[in-house]
Parts: C-alpha cells; sequence; structure tokens
C-alpha cells in the first residue's frame, strides 16, 4: 500500500470523522438551543395572533370548536388547548398530536432534546373572558432544521477536508520529491550499482543518502585503487617499459585466447612491423633519443587501439612491432595503420630512412600461434626485400583457398538458410560450484553445414560482418529458453555487441521475455567485457529489461581492460566471468592466479559471484577453487 493511502486511512479518515463529530455536538447544542427559544416565542406568537382574531369574530362555542380543529389540521402544532376560566373545569378543547412528521433521525430527540414552552393567550370577545388558548407548534420542525443544518455542515466538510486533502496531497508529493531520489539509490545499490544522488534538503532523507553515497564513494574509492594495483603488477610483469606495449608473452597469449575463441572476435587480422637496424639507430643517434622514439611509437599505437574495440599490441623484440585487431576484415588497412603510425614518429626525429618492412594475415579460429606468426615471419622476410618496404599479405596453407568475397557470399546463403530452416543449435557446458552444484549451463551455439555440426568460432565472425548479430541474438536467447523448458535448469545465453548497439534487441527481449515469465528466471545472458565498458549506458538498459523479468546478466571474458573496473560498481551485473586467458595453466601462473585474486575478491566486495571460464585439466580447477571462484566451466568441469 502506498504512503499516500496509508496516511489517507491513518490521519485523513480519522480526522474527518473526529471533526465531523465534535462540530455536530457543538452545532447540536448550539442549534438546539436556538430553535427551542424560537419554537417558544412562535409558539407565543400564534397564541396571541389566534387570540386576537377570535375575539374580533366572537364566536360561540361550536363555532370556536370548529375554528380550532382547523387550525390543528394545518399539520405543524403538536398541542391545541383551550382552558376553561374555571381552573377546576376541564379543557374547553384539547387536541394534541404526538407523531412524527418529518423525517430526520429519531435519536437526535435523545441526543439534542427541545422542550418549547407553549404560547399562551386569553381569548376575551367583549368583557367576558372565554378563556385561555395555549399553542405548542410541534418540534419535529426544529429537529428537521436541525438535521438539514447537520447535512450541509457534513458536506460542507467533506468539500473543506477534500480540498485540504488535495493541497495536502500536492505539498506531500513536494516534501517527498526527494524520497524518490533515496529510493532510486537503494535500489541501484540492491542491484550492486553503487551510484551517487544529491543529498536533499529534508534532514531525515540527506542522513540516509549521506550514508549510502558514503558507502558508493568506498566501494569506488576499493575499485580505483584495485584498478591501480592490477595496472602496476601488469606493468610490472606483462608491459614493455620502453613502448608502454605487450611483452612477446602476453601478447601470444591473448593472440592464443582468440584462435581459441567462439565469439565473433575468432576472426581478424595481425600485422607485424620491423623497425629496421635499430642498433645502427641507436648508434647514430644515441640511446637517449631513440628511448623517446620508442617511447613515442607506443603512445601513439596506443591512441590506436584505444580508438577501436578491442585490438591490441605487443613488442615481441627490441624492433618487431605487432598488432593484433579482432574482427577487422582487412589485413592490410590494419598493417598500414600500423606502419603509418611509426613513419610519422619517426618523421618527427628525422629518421625517414629507416625501412619498415611489413606482413600482415587474416587469422580464424582454430589456427594456431606459431602458424599464424611463421606466416608473418615469411611475409615480412619478402617485405625487407622491397625497397618501399611494401605491405605483404601472408597466406596460410591450412586456411581456405577461396577469396574472401566468395567466402562471405558462400556463408551469407548458409547462414540465411539456418535461420530460416531452424539448423542452428545450442551446445550446453556446465558451471558448476565448488562442491559440485550447477550454477547453469552455458549456451554455445553450433551451425549444421552440410550434416556437419561448426563451431560458433566459426561463423560467429562471418554474422558480425554479415550484419546477422540481431537475429543470431534472437535465436540464441530462444534456444536457451527451449533448453530451459526441456531441462529446467538455468541455462546462459551468449549475446553479441549488437544486443547493446542494436536498439531493436531490447524492444524484442522485453516483449519475448512477456511471453516466456515461466522460464525466465532460469535465464542467463551475457555480455563480453569490451562491449560492456565500452556501451555503459546500454548495458545497463539491458540489465534493466532483463531484471524486470528475472534475468541474471553477466559479463564475461573479464580481465583485459583493468583501467575500467571502476565501471563494475555501476553497471548492475548479476556475476562476471574471468576469460579463459587468465584461467589457463593457473595452477603454474602466478600472475595469473594473482590476477584472479584480485578480481575474486573485488567481486565478492560487490556480492557477485566470480566464475572462471576455460578451465582444462583438474589440476586448474582445483586451483581455482582454492582462489576462491565461485563457479568454474570448461573442458575440465564435469557435472552429473
Amino acid at each position: 500500500m502506498s504512503l499516500y493511502k496509508k496516511l489517507a486511512l491513518a490521519f485523513i479518515g480519522p480526522m474527518i470523522i473526529g471533526i465531523f463529530v465534535i462540530s455536530f455536538i457543538i452545532m447540536g447544542e448550539r442549534s438546539s438551543q436556538y430553535l427551542e427559544e424560537q419554537l417558544a416565542i412562535e409558539n407565543l406568537n400564534d397564541a396571541n395572533g389566534t387570540a386576537l382574531h377570535l375575539n374580533k369574530l366572537n364566536l360561540d362555542g361550536i363555532e370556536l370548536e370548529t375554528y380550532l380543529s382547523a387550525m390543528a389540521n394545518q399539520g405543524v402544532y403538536l398541542r391545541i388547548r383551550l382552558l376553561s376560566p374555571d381552573p377546576l373545569a376541564p379543557p374547553l378543547f384539547d387536541w394534541s398530536n404526538p407523531g412524527t412528521i418529518s423525517n430526520y433521525p429519531t435519536i437526535l430527540k435523545t441526543w439534542f432534546p427541545i422542550e418549547s414552552a407553549p404560547g399562551q393567550a386569553m381569548l376575551q370577545p367583549g368583557w367576558t373572558q372565554q378563556g385561555l388558548l395555549e399553542v405548542q407548534r410541534h418540534d419535529d420542525v426544529a429537529y428537521d432544521e436541525l438535521w438539514k443544518t447537520a447535512q450541509n455542515m457534513f458536506w460542507a466538510l467533506l468539500a473543506s477536508v477534500a480540498l485540504a486533502g488535495l493541497i495536502g496531497s500536492l505539498l506531500l508529493q513536494r516534501i517527498l520529491a526527494p524520497l524518490k531520489g533515496v529510493v532510486i539509490q537503494a535500489k541501484a545499490i540492491g542491484e550492486r550499482r553503487f551510484i551517487t544522488t544529491p543529498e536533499p534538503s529534508t534532514t531525515e532523507f540527506a542522513e540516509v543518502t549521506r550514508a549510502m553515497n558514503e558507502l558508493a564513494r568506498r566501494v569506488g574509492e576499493m575499485l580505483q585503487k584495485e584498478s591501480q594495483r592490477l595496472s602496476r603488477q601488469r606493468e610490472a610483469t606483462e608491459i614493455d617499459a620502453g613502448t608502454g606495449l605487450l611483452l612477446r608473452s602476453p601478447f601470444m597469449a591473448r593472440l592464443g585466447a582468440k584462435l581459441e575463441s567462439e565469439d565473433a572476435d575468432a576472426s581478424g587480422s595481425v600485422a607485424l612491423v620491423r623497425l629496421s637496424n635499430l642498433a645502427r639507430l641507436n648508434q647514430n643517434f644515441g640511446r637517449q633519443t631513440m628511448d623517446a622514439v620508442l617511447a613515442e611509437i607506443g603512445s601513439s599505437i596506443t591512441r590506436l587501439n584505444l580508438s577501436q574495440s578491442d585490438w591490441v599490441a605487443g613488442r615481441l623484440n627490441g624492433s618487431d612491432f605487432c598488432l593484433l585487431a579482432p574482427l577487422a576484415n582487412e589485413p592490410k588497412q590494419a598493417a598500414e595503420a600500423l606502419q603509418r603510425i611509426i613513419w610519422e614518429v619517426l618523421a618527427n626525429f628525422e629518421m625517414t630512412e629507416t625501412p619498415l618492412p611489413s606482413a600482415c594475415v587474416t587469422y580464424t579460429s582454430g589456427q594456431t600461434i606459431g602458424h599464424v606468426m611463421a606466416a608473418l615471419d615469411g611475409a615480412l622476410v619478402v617485405s625487407d626485400e622491397q625497397e618501399e618496404s611494401e605491405v605483404i599479405v601472408a597466406n596460410l596453407t591450412s586456411g581456405s583457398a577461396i577469396p574472401i568475397r566468395e567466402q562471405a557470399s558462400l556463408w551469407h546463403s548458409q547462414l540465411l538458410t539456418a535461420i530460416e530452416e531452424q539448423q542452428l543449435v545450442i551446445a550446453t557446458f556446465p558451471v558448476v560450484t565448488p562442491d559440485g552444484q550447477l550454477i547453469h549451463h552455458e549456451g554455445m551455439l553450433r551451425i549444421n553445414v552440410d550434416g556437419q555440426l561448426r563451431s560458433a568460432g566459426e561463423f560467429m565472425p562471418w554474422v558480425h560482418r554479415l550484419n546477422l548479430s540481431y537475429e543470431i541474438d534472437q535465436i540464441a536467447t530462444g534456444l536457451a529458453i527451449e533448453k530451459i523448458r526441456e531441462t529446467g535448469q538455468s541455462t546462459c545465453a551468449n549475446l553479441t555487441s549488437a544486443a547493446l548497439l542494436d536498439g531493436r534487441f531490447n524492444t524484442w527481449l522485453e516483449l519475448f521475455l512477456k511471453n516466456h515469465t515461466e522460464n525466465a528466471n532460469k535465464l542467463n545472458l551475457e555480455i563480453g567485457e569490451a562491449t560492456a565498458f565500452a556501451q555503459p549506458d546500454n548495458f545497463k538498459r539491458l540489465v534493466s529489461v532483463a531484471h524486470a523479468a528475472g534475468v541474471k546478466i553477466g559479463i564475461e571474458h573479464m580481465g583485459y581492460r583493468i583501467s575500467d573496473i571502476g565501471q563494475l560498481g555501476d553497471l548492475g551485473m548479476d556475476y562476471i566471468k574471468m576469460d579463459s586467458l587468465f584461467s589457463r595453466d593457473i595452477n603454474n601462473s602466478s600472475g595469473n592466479a594473482a590476477l584472479m585474486r584480485t578480481y575474486i575478491n573485488i567481486a565478492q566486495s560487490l556480492g557477485l559471484p566470480c566464475i572462471a571460464e576455460g578451465i582444462s585439466s583438474a589440476d586448474a580447477l582445483s586451483a581455482v577453487f582454492e582462489l576462491g571462484v565461485s563457479g568454474a566451466c570448461g573442458q575440465g568441469v564435469q557435472y552429473e
């Protein structure tokens, strides 16, 4: 029940009744006294007027009785009597009407008795006294007037209270307006979104808001400190001090994770540019100058990465710079961008004669790091032999020999057929707790092509390129609901970045969930870290739609965007999943274990489950559970 209704029941209703009762009692007492006096005056006036008239008429006994009977028949008198001049003789005329002549509540007579004195006048036509006339009007007239006054007072009071209630309601809304902000903030904190709001002017509300703002501030500070600590840790172990780019080992780990991915980023481009004659440049320009050159190259490449979602670059050795560009369809464009950045820095230091041999290649799911890098090294040798350092596009012998345009046309046809003929299916993998309980099944899409199931890593890059993400997201969500209906167990659907970028998906999802309310509370939806952090407002809108139907939202592939950890306190997700890159071989990697432990602590501080992805062995499973993860999934996880 709303606060307004409770106030109405607790105060306004009793107030109306109380005011009316008190006013009615006071009014009744005063009015009954007044009406009694007025009735007595009217009785006297009637008696005098009648006597004066009869004295003029000089009627005999029968005529007089007839006159008085006619007077009684008017219906307004309680009693009419004509008393004999002889006090011992009976009345000459005696008439009374004790009945009720109106429709007022008879209880009024009990509450407010009216006893008016009868009016008396002497009948004396000429010199002879004919008798004493007594006239008493019926008190029902007074009670009828009292009842009408009470009714009028009630309606006037009701109208006044209604007007006062309307004004009071408007004032109350204004007074309670700050409460809406308090409620919004409390809801947000309940959804693990630690937002701050301005303090309202109302003292009581301000105290609550101040306390919640302090909580949000402390959470924000904690996340900021953890982000800074992780950044320092990563700089010490993974970042090249001279350029700010990834070292060879962590860069190769990133490349390996993309080659094993089942998302759209399972395909993209890798570019390699070599800064030739680095040793000679050190001799000619000095170590200090070359350190400045390398630092500027690193800064420029970092700016390029920030302008593109999920791009990352590394310094593989002293002179080789490598760029990993997921989702990039044209490897030569990525390589030329990398080459151009380095050329511009060299030009600023007047080193334009330095050769920059460059190579690039398209990677796809299922390839190996050695295969990709061997192709790049071969193409780099060819580029080094060119005078203009032309970018050479490498060919992977295990890759498809079909040109990109023909591949696009083929996949477009196959994907449309699969969508129309419902040839997409969902393969599920368990996510379990340390005690072996099921958290949910992770659903991965598979496509049936010529009777063979193809993994998501093979076709999701083409889904992205061919702008079919909206349709695929709908199918993935629908298949997850079907799996829930079949098994009765929670199931997760992985969404593409288009789920946040395409406004149609939220509209569709809201309607879809309304039609599947019986299973919606067991549905989980996941968005990648890069997309969630890049589109925080859109992510929160998705969370709002999902939570309204009881659906949980998670962020997967966590661990890359350390600088954005602070956003975790405002996004409202229900859980996070650490990327397989940071779970792989975690039992032998102190760095990955430290990173995992930090994210676990952050998740626990926010009241979130932290799940490890890509667990491939029993030893890795034991290691992540010892670190404190809430759940794990991967080839090394079994559930019965």
